[in-house]
């Protein structure tokens, strides 16, 4: 007898020990969204197109994460999920707590995929509604949901899925201003404490749709059997709300096991194909390139990240991608500092452009006859890097750990005017009669940022060299 009850009690652990209860602080705010922070097309290092070059700006309302109920101080989250609301995660078997304030000027809510909940925490305007559906300006209300084991990965899926959560009340209007996330499920016993999955290094959340800020689509028209553009003035083909290369952080150390969660949103217009240059992914059976989306549909995809490079990810559809829905990840490889020929120390850009200076240190055992420096510039966004034609180099040796001042007084642009500047070693002469020479565009490099609480990527972005169409 005491060996069933043994047996009963390891069968509930099984299903429900461990379970965590996951509490969420989130809003509704509006706020502005730039979709071409750059006011540039990155992918082809240009202008925007004409129907976009005169603003990318519009008021938006979004998700976003507090710290606790009192939400005063503003949980952070990656560049690259953009527009998009925190993520939102749990474990089979997890409770998830969502304490929603509406700081909004009109009546929001939150309606979760995928999840158990009753009648009030279901974020539906229709009748019976329950009283989450409507969140009037300034109230709060708690949503309780459940994971449970259809919340989860089925037979046959990877360690963890991915569901939306957005408003169900005007729900077109609402997503197309911008109030959309992801909520992401990882298997019972699979799931680190943060809820992520155990066996996955990194993991991106893309959603594309196009946003309307015209809406109703007044600049549409049909043909018989087929549906044209007259223009796209005021429509954004976007990933994750960025146009044009615009979308930032879509980096990846090589050999990393990197989860891509797909999302498409929006319109009967909004059928993508998703499409990575340089790898394949695995999606349940099958290896591929491209991922089918409609909208509000929701997949994942396997990617092992081992072909180093810059690589264009776009959606397929051939408007699409001409109207901007283009985005550029990265696989870089880490360097050693140690075997880099010179360390980068202080730097003075701001307080007068006019005679910039930094200090380099010979990080070698041989002494440096001396250093030339490739310049680069931010100017506008942390990734909008373009080539400087300022002079960079030493003057005299520098002997093994000692350090040099290197100046410039040719200025091509005001540093008050730049985001950063980003300098790498070009060529390093040595007093033996030996170089050192980068193996590849930006080695060793170091970024001297305007805002020192700009965060550094861990590989320099492309230079923006700018194609011309002659």
């Amino acid at each position: 007898m005491a060996g069933k009850r043994l047996f009963f009690f390891i069968l509930f652990c099984a299903q429900f020990c461990g379970a965590a209860t996951r509490h969420y602080y989130i809003t509704a705010e509006d706020v502005p969204w730039d979709y071409a922070p750059s006011h540039r097309d990155l992918i082809h290092g240009q202008p925007l197109p004409p129907d976009w070059a005169n603003g990318t700006k519009y008021n938006k309302t979004r998700y976003f994460e507090y710290t606790d109920n009192t939400f005063k101080t503003r949980k952070p989250q990656p560049d690259w999920l953009g527009i998009l609301g925190p993520i939102i995660r749990a474990e089979v078997g997890d409770d998830i707590i969502v304490e929603f304030l509406n700081r909004s000027r009109h009546t929001h809510g939150i309606h979760p995929h995928g999840l158990r909940y009753d009648k009030n925490s279901e974020g539906g305007v229709y009748v019976p509604q329950g009283r989450g559906g409507s969140v009037g300006t300034d109230v709060k209300f708690t949503y309780h949901w459940y994971a449970d084991e259809g919340s989860g990965p089925g037979p046959g899926d990877a360690s963890s899925v991915v569901w939306w959560y957005h408003p169900h009340g005007d729900e077109a209007s609402e997503t197309n201003e911008g109030l959309m996330g992801a909520i992401i499920i990882t298997g019972k016993g699979k799931a680190k404490p943060d809820g992520s999955p155990k066996d996955v290094d990194r993991e991106f959340v893309t959603t594309f749709m196009i946003f309307d800020e015209l809406m109703p689509r007044e600049t549409m028209f049909y043909h018989p059997g087929e549906m044209q553009r007259m223009n796209d003035k005021g429509r954004f083909y976007a990933i994750n709300g960025y146009v044009f290369g615009n979308l930032p952080g879509l980096i990846m150390k090589k050999g990393e096991k990197v989860r891509w969660y797909l999302m498409g949103m929006g319109s009967e217009m909004d059928i993508h194909t998703p499409h990575w240059h340089g790898k394949t992914v695995r999606q349940g059976q099958r290896n591929t390139d491209v991922i089918e989306l409609l909208p509000a549909s929701m997949t994942s995809a396997d990617m092992i990240a081992d072909n180093v490079g810059t690589w264009l990810f776009h959606c397929q559809v051939s408007d699409h991608m001409e109207a901007g829905m283009m985005a550029k990840y990265t696989i870089y490889e880490p360097e050693d500092e140690a075997k880099c020929p010179v360390k980068f120390e202080s730097g003075d850009f701001w307080k007068n452009p006019d005679e910039m200076s930094l200090t380099v240190r010979n990080n070698t055992n041989k002494t440096i006859k001396n250093v030339i420096l490739l310049a680069g510039i931010f100017v506008s966004a942390p990734y909008d890097l373009q080539t400087s034609a300022t002079n960079w180099a030493s003057k005299g040796t520098i002997e093994p750990g000692q350090t040099a001042q290197i100046m410039s007084n040719m200025p091509v642009q005001k540093s008050s005017d730049l985001a950063g500047w980003a300098f790498y070693p070009g060529q390093v002469n040595f007093t033996d009669g030996t170089k050192w020479l980068p193996q590849h565009v930006g080695q060793c490099f170091h970024i001297y940022w305007r805002d020192e609480g700009t965060p550094t990527p861990p590989v320099l972005p492309p230079f923006q060299i700018e194609i011309s169409d002659d």
